[in-house]
């Protein structure tokens, strides 16, 4: 370890034997610089993981983005002594000097922000940080600025309740996020993206989390939900192929209510065959790593943790995968705006060919009086979940639909042999290094031995 990366600032990480309050906790970062612990840093990332309870992998992101600002104070002022033109020195250095993009500038503010206010509410700090309601002041203070300034921001919850939060009024204007046009990737891109998915480690993984956000228009949080113990046995996926109908799954939707996602069968096989194979290969090898390690039920887990993949993880193989693809101003979400494509194509099609009639349409009254008479109902306003069954029922029958879903089976079955193909490769340089063995070319094999070690090792920095 060299002086000047201690200088820099050096993040590692806990292991194992890190305990509190008798339990384990690896993998929270703490802060060092040449003259030890930074302390105050550490106790927060600590206390983000252990008290919070957001995942390391998040912790981690917080400490690289609270580095580079303590750096900057190291030599031109004590941390505690920072106002709010210190922080605009800072702001401004990212933006002229490093040529941040606005959004990243925003979320390194609001990060250090997040650092002070803690700071002040475990009294670290005192009455440095403008976090108090007027009530909450001595009366000397109540006219006394801050030197380091907030604002409330009040936001409404799922039940109506108005919750208040306080952020840095720092921040800048316009979201580049506003002026770049998202691009939706074409079937062409999503191919290439496939490809390079499942040539990285954990390829099966990485492909697959793209293929729920295309097929099933799933969002990040959405996929990682999905837990094993949802998918069909043998017999219920056999009838599901046999009446070429959707698996319904049920998870914690936008909003925090439970709602399901329609899964086709062919999707549910590339899943499960994962869970066969790859995914087991992640939970066999953080047994034999990790202390009283239990297996969770989700699906989609991280190689280093055999914890489920957090969102923010999902996002950095997006990235890295896009880039590698080629594929600009597009992410892992664009993918829904794929899946969305398709089903209004498909909606349309059918509307236009006269293949189905909309729920809105004038006849539809008229259908549920006569059924209201006849089976007795007071009103027809209960029976018109009935009717939207069959008109969605009636929906599934239109070319259109068989169209997509054809399309979507040949998408799923490339993709399948994709990954049966990437599996037989390796073990096709596993037969040429033991046939080199066989006849006593040692070295011969341990060259071959080693091209498939880099191979496998070439992402070895994914999670």
């Amino acid at each position: 370890m060299t002086y000047t990366k201690m200088n820099d600032g050096l993040i590692i990480c806990t292991d194992t034997t890190c305990t509190v309050s008798k339990h384990s906790w690896p993998d929270i970062p703490t802060l060092l610089w040449p003259e030890g612990i930074d302390e105050d840093a550490s106790d927060w990332l600590r206390e983000l993981v252990v008290d919070s309870g957001i995942l390391a992998s998040s912790a981690m992101e917080y400490a690289k983005t609270l580095r580079p600002f303590l750096r900057f104070c190291r030599g031109k002022r004590d941390w505690r002594t920072v106002d709010d033109d210190f922080l605009i020195i800072w702001r401004e250095y990212l933006l002229r000097t490093l040529k941040l993009s606005i959004d990243r500038i925003n979320r390194s503010l609001d990060t250090v922000f997040s650092f002070y206010r803690w700071a002040e509410e475990t009294k670290r700090l005192r009455f440095r940080v403008g976090v108090y309601t007027i009530d909450q002041l001595p009366v000397a203070m109540q006219q006394i600025p801050f030197p380091i300034t907030a604002k409330q921001k009040f936001s409404k919850g799922q039940h109506g309740r108005v919750f208040g939060t306080w952020t840095t009024p720092l921040r800048l204007s316009g979201s580049e996020q506003n002026s770049v046009v998202r691009h939706t990737p074409t079937e062409t891109e999503i191919r290439k993206l496939h490809e390079v998915a499942v040539n990285q480690l954990y390829g099966e993984r990485n492909s697959l989390i793209l293929s729920w956000a295309e097929e099933v228009g799933a969002r990040r949080a959405e996929i990682l939900r999905v837990c094993k113990s949802q998918m069909p046995d043998a017999e219920s996926l056999a009838d599901l192929i046999e009446m070429d109908e959707p698996w319904i799954i049920y998870v914690e939707r936008k909003g925090g209510k439970k709602k399901p996602l329609n899964v086709q069968p062919d999707l549910i096989l590339r899943t499960m065959d994962f869970i066969e194979y790859e995914r087991a290969q992640i939970v066999t090898h953080c047994r034999q790593s990790i202390q009283k390690y239990k297996e969770p039920d989700e699906i989609f887990l991280s190689s280093k943790t055999g914890t489920v993949l957090h969102r923010d993880s999902v996002t950095s193989i997006g990235l890295r995968t896009f880039s590698k693809a080629g594929v600009k101003n597009a992410n892992v979400h664009r993918l829904r705006a794929r899946f969305a494509v398709r089903t209004i194509e498909s909606l349309v099609d059918a509307l236009f060919s006269g293949e189905v009639v909309g729920p809105q349409s004038s006849w539809v009254e008229t259908i549920l009086i006569k059924a209201a008479e006849q089976m007795g109902h007071s009103s027809p306003r209960s029976l018109r979940p009935y009717l939207n069954y069959v008109l969605n029922r009636r929906l599934q029958t239109s070319p259109s639909i068989k169209a997509e879903k054809l399309a979507s089976r040949v998408r799923q079955l490339h993709l399948q042999e994709r990954t049966l193909v990437h599996r037989l490769a390796q073990y096709r340089e596993l037969e040429v290094a033991v046939a080199h063995l066989t006849i006593g070319q040692g070295n011969d094999a341990a060259t071959a031995l080693r091209k498939l070690a880099d191979e496998l090792c070439s992402g070895s920095t994914q999670s």
